[in-house]
Formats: C-alpha cells, structure tokens, sequence
C-alpha cells in the first residue's frame, strides 16, 4: 500500500526498427516515454527527425479517425437496438497488436468509410430533395382544381392567361377591380386568410392595359410554373416523393442490416487510434543519423519483463536498455502509481480528484479509505438505501462486463453500500420507516449524534497530525514534528481533559492537568518554531502566529457537525415522504400511493447519495489533507491502446 517505485529506462535503436520497438512497448502499456526533444539532450545535441512528416502523419490518422466515429454514430443511428443489460454483458473480444492489424487487412477500412459516408450524404441529399418536393406539393394542391397549361394558352392567336395571387385586402377591393373590369376574365382557385388564387384570361391585343391593371391589383404572377397543368405536376411530385422514399427505405435497410460492417468500423477506430499513440510518441524521441534514443519511465517491478519483451522482437545487437534510479531532482516529474489491495484501491478515485501524491510523499489513500467509508455510512444511514446500492453495484459486478474504470468506481460504491446498512441499523431507519430497534434516533437522539460527529471529527484532526508528525520526523525536522503536530495534538488532549474534568466529570484534578498540558504544548510550539528557524526573533512570531490557527481547528472541528446535520436531514426527508403518502386514503396506498413512493425516494436516494459523497470528500479534503498532504504528482501516461471496443490480451513478459 504505497507509491510504486519507478525506473528511468533509456533505450537506443537502429531507426529501422522504431516501428517495431514502439508496437512492443504499446502491447505492454506500462511504459511512459517522455519528452526528449524538450530536455537538454534535445536542445543542445540532436534534434527530432522529420517533424514535418511526422506531423502530416499524425493529423492524417486524427482525419481518419473523425471519419470512423463518425461512421459508427451515423451506423449505429439505424442498427436494431440491443438491450442495455445483455450489452453491458457481452465480453469483450481480445486482440494482440498483430492480431488487430491483421484482422483490418482482411477489408478495406477506406472504402468501408467511404460506403458509409457516401450513404449518410446520400440520405441528406434526399432528405433535402424531399423538402423541395413537399413544398411543391403543398403548392400545387392549393391550385389541383386548375386545368391551366401555359403550354396550351401559348398556342392560342388570341387570348391569353396568366395564373397569380392577389392578397387579400380590405372587402376584397383588389379582387373585385379584377372581377369588375371588362378587360379580363377572372377565375378563383383558391383562397386563404392571405390570399387569392386566381387565372385570368384576356385579348392578346389587350395585354398592355391588363398588366396595367394587373400590376394596380398586386398580381403575383405564376405563370412560369404551369408550363403544365398543376394537376400534372402534382402526380409527378408524388411519383418523385414516392421513388426518394423507396430509395431512402432500402439505404436504411442495408443500414440495418451492417452489423458487421460496425465491427469492423470499431476494430478500425482501435487500430488508427493505437497507430496515432505511435506516431505522436515519435515526437518525443530524438534521432541521430542512424540510430533514435527513447527515454521513460516505468515500474521498477516491471522492468525485468520489459527487457524481455524487447527482446522477444529485437536482438541485443539492435538495442540498447540502459535503467537508471530515479534521483531527488527527478522527484517533480517523476509520474506516480498507486499501489493498494483490493479494499483500498477503489478510494484512488479519492485521491487523484483532490491530487495525487508526489513521488516522495506518502500515497494517503490508505489512511482516507476508513474514515470516508464511516462518513458516508453516517450522512447516507438508511438500511433500504444501503440494499439497493448493495444490489445496484453487486448486478454490475457480478453480470456485466465493464471497462477496468468503470469496473473501480462500482467497487468503490459497493463497499460504500456497507457502512450506509450498518449506519441504517444504528438509527433504525428502512426508507424512512422506524425499524424496531433503534440505537440512535434521527429525532430523539441529535445531541448525542451530533457529539459522535465531532468525536469522528477530532479523531481524524488526531490522525492527521499524527501522519505529518512521523513525516516530519521521518526527514529529521523534530522542530516542525512538534510545531506542526505534536504540539497541536497536545494541545486538544489537554482542552479535552480540560472541559471534561470541570463540565462533565466536576473533577478539578483533571481539568488542571488538562490546562497545564495545553498550556505547555502552546508554549513548546512557540519554542519549537524559535528553534527551528535561523532568525530566532522571527521564529517567535511564526510561533505565535502558528496559534493563531486554533480558530480554523474549530472551524474544522464544526464541519464535522455536517455528518450529523446530512445524516437527520436525509432520515427526516424519507420520513415526510412517509407521511405524504400515508395521507392517502384507502386503496389509493397501493395504486399512486406505490407511485409516490418510488418517485419521492428515488429522488431523496439520489441527494442522499450526492450529498454523502461530495460532503465526505469535502472533509477528506480541507479537514484531513490539510493537516499532512500537499499533492501535485502527475499520473504516469503510457504508451498504450484506448480499448474501447476490444480488450488488448495481455503480452507475456516474462
């Protein structure tokens, strides 16, 4: 339970063999390689290779990557929807690196994409043919009474039509000057609330006076679009409209039935995506005229089987593996690993939300996991919660296949479900409803609770100032131990004997102990940081000004009332809900009463949760780290595949 040690790795090759060195370095995804053209030997001896070729490579794979994500959203749009549990099931595929690229030669991913994506284009391509036809269509039925043909009126010597619209206007004064008017004959199509449709017919000899009054009626003229009669037009819309649906119809059939095709289009994606890793991590490394040099970093444990990974694909004539200890001023950028058993390890999620530990700190994992576990139980504390978290997160364990992530973070709420039950029984609730027996009631028992906060709260205050205590003492500064630990602790012990002997057990002898202690533990504060600084005149005044820090103790040892607070709030929540549905008259309980039941405490389980989760995180972090962690290391970032649709099988290192 602690950081892994880590080891820098140097290797040197023939550049031919860059490729096949960096594919059994991604088989292993333990290896981070670092940034050798950033660092000195980068500067100021040789230089990256062809950064302008690797650059048009790298973004030539970011492109086709786009386009198979792409694909796959626009395919998996119209592929039969599987059932979430029996997807959550299903267990991933295993490939080696060789094994996927040679799964991807067996078609072509270019004309793959290229298949799909001209189908996507073509559905658009309808979708807006379709759009133009409908508004045609909507059109032309406004005038399918007209038996109007351009084509036909042309051919007359004498007379002459127009088809348009006139707006409507006030008792219909445009359209009555038409009508009146001994220079044309006019006929309505239609007419709306915003319109009339109109055809008009008149003597060719005439035409000049009839535009006149035409153009005086606001006629929009239509003509151009009855070359054939709109009833003509109107069939031949919908025999367009019908062969774009039949085309559409067997697009989205081949759609339907390429799933396959989607497998593949996967395997594709995890193959770019695993080249683009390879190519981008050629950008770190620095070449020479013949050979290329490869720095990273990897666990010491691991180190044994890396070279003999490397050397199951290279000779030792064709590369170099040179390891060497991490010193003290690689500590900043030394990358970090957690090491913890099955029980802790799901709480990392803890520690890498807040920071992870630099290399040369302790990993606080450990020493978080027990107290989180207690302060959720206690703000979340109901029996009938506690079982359906326990069950939620045992079906995804026990039936589902899940990503390694995905996997840690259902442990970690599994283990949660524990101590909410436990803390459920402590105050005998079961959704809200009493249970028979009941060691601290949520109504009855707040003062007594709320002392039981703050005693967790002190003993984690203790704990805390215990760890930076054996730090400092672990780097030799004995003065900081008792400045910022020892002192401190002495200083609660003796307030606690203090209050305890003169308001609770009315023993004088022990409150003056009490006050003799705190009073001696600030005093050997102050004296410890004079000791401990070269300017004795300053060090007193950081003594000083160390107890002033009394006032954010309290402020911490108040926070912890919030466990107390959550944990009455969330009882008394699921207690009014209770109540609201015991209101309910007669049969209607089991009907809407069954409804309001689920619905209401489906929504108190999920702020319960929140609230126990972000709160217990919160005291994790300001009142516990504060007093011993600083944080600031960097999670080690291998070279490795995403796996997001296949598992990669694990190469043999040994």
């Amino acid at each position: 339970m602690a950081i892994a040690k880590m080891n820098k790795l140097t290797l040197i090759s023939f550049h031919e063999h860059k490729d096949t060195l960096l594919q059994s370095i991604q088989a292993l995804q333990s290896f981070e390689v670092v940034d050798l053209p950033s660092s000195d030997i980068g500067d100021y001896q040789v230089s990256p290779h062809e950064i302008d070729g690797l650059e048009t490579i790298i973004k030539k794979f970011e492109t086709r990557i786009d386009q198979v994500q792409a694909s796959i959203d626009f395919l998996q749009s119209y592929l039969p929807k599987r059932p979430l549990f029996k997807k959550l099931r299903e267990k991933r595929k295993a490939f080696t690196l060789e094994e996927l690229e040679q799964e991807i030669f067996t078609f072509s991913p270019k004309t793959l994409v290229d298949d799909i994506l001209d189908k996507e284009r073509k559905l658009d391509q309808i979708r807006e043919l379709e759009k133009d036809l409908h508004e045609k269509e909507t059109y032309f039925t406004l005038w399918k009474k007209l038996a109007f043909s351009a084509d036909a009126i042309d051919q007359m010597r004498h007379v002459k039509g127009s088809v348009g619209i006139i707006p409507q206007h006030v008792q219909n004064e445009y359209m009555n000057m038409l009508k009146e008017s001994n220079l044309l004959y006019v006929e309505e199509v239609y007419q709306d609330n915003d319109e009339h449709g109109v055809v008009v017919y008149y003597d060719r000899d005439q035409e000049t006076d009839v535009k006149k009054l035409l153009n005086e009626a606001h006629f929009d003229n239509q003509t151009e679009y009855f070359q054939i009669s709109a009833g003509d037009q109107l069939e031949h819309v919908k025999q367009e409209l019908a062969a774009h649906k039949e085309e559409k119809r067997l697009i989205k059939e081949a759609l339907q039935q390429m799933t396959t095709e989607e497998w593949q289009l996967m395997l594709t994606e995890e193959y770019y995506e695993a080249k683009l890793q390879r190519e981008r991590s050629k950008l770190l490394l620095v070449d020479e005229k013949h050979l290329f040099v490869m720095e990273g970093w990897l666990e010491a444990e691991r180190v044994d089987g890396f070279k003999t990974a490397v050397q199951n694909v290279l000779p030792d004539t064709d590369v170099a593996v040179m390891v060497s200890e991490v010193v003290e001023e690689e500590y900043d950028d030394v990358p970090v690993v957690l090491k913890n058993n099955d029980f802790v390890s799901p709480f990392e999620s803890i520690t890498s939300m807040y920071n992870l530990p630099k290399y040369n700190e302790i990993d606080p994992t450990p020493f978080l996991a027990p107290f989180y576990l207690v302060f959720f139980g206690m703000m979340a504390a109901d029996v009938g919660y506690g079982l359906l978290l326990w069950l939620a997160t045992f079906v995804v364990l026990k039936f589902t296949e899940i990503a390694p992530a995905m996997k840690k973070n259902m442990k970690f709420f599994h283990l949660l479900s524990y101590p909410t039950i436990i803390w459920g029984l402590i105050y005998g609730s079961f959704f809200g409803a009493e249970l028979p027996f009941v060691l601290l009631s949520t109504t009855d028992d707040v003062i007594s609770i709320l002392v039981i906060s703050v005693i967790f709260g002190i003993t984690q205050i203790f704990f805390g100032l215990g760890i930076n205590t054996y730090l400092k003492l672990k780097h030799n500064d004995k003065y900081g131990a008792f400045a910022d630990g020892i002192g401190w602790i002495g200083i609660f012990v003796g307030l606690i004997l203090l209050l305890a002997g003169n308001m609770l057990l009315e023993n004088e002898l022990l409150g003056t102990i009490g006050g003799i202690i705190a009073i001696v533990s600030a005093l050997g504060i102050i004296l410890a940081s004079t000791l401990g600084s070269d300017n004795k005149g300053l060090g007193v005044g950081l003594g000083v000004y160390n107890l002033y820090g009394i006032t954010g103790y309290v402020g911490d040892i108040v926070s912890y009332t919030r466990l107390m607070a959550l944990g009455v709030s969330s009882g008394s929540i699921a207690l009014a809900f209770n109540m609201i549905i015991g209101f309910i008259p007669g049969a209607g309980r089991f009907t809407i009463g069954i409804v309001l039941f689920i619905v209401l405490h489906s929504v108190n389980l999920g702020l319960t949760m929140l609230s126990a989760y972000v709160h217990g995180a919160r005291l994790i972090f300001v009142e516990f780290f504060g007093k011993f962690y600083e944080g600031g290391g960097k999670a080690l970032n291998p070279l490795k595949v995403t796996e997001k649709y296949i598992q990669l099988k694990n190469q043999k290192e040994s």
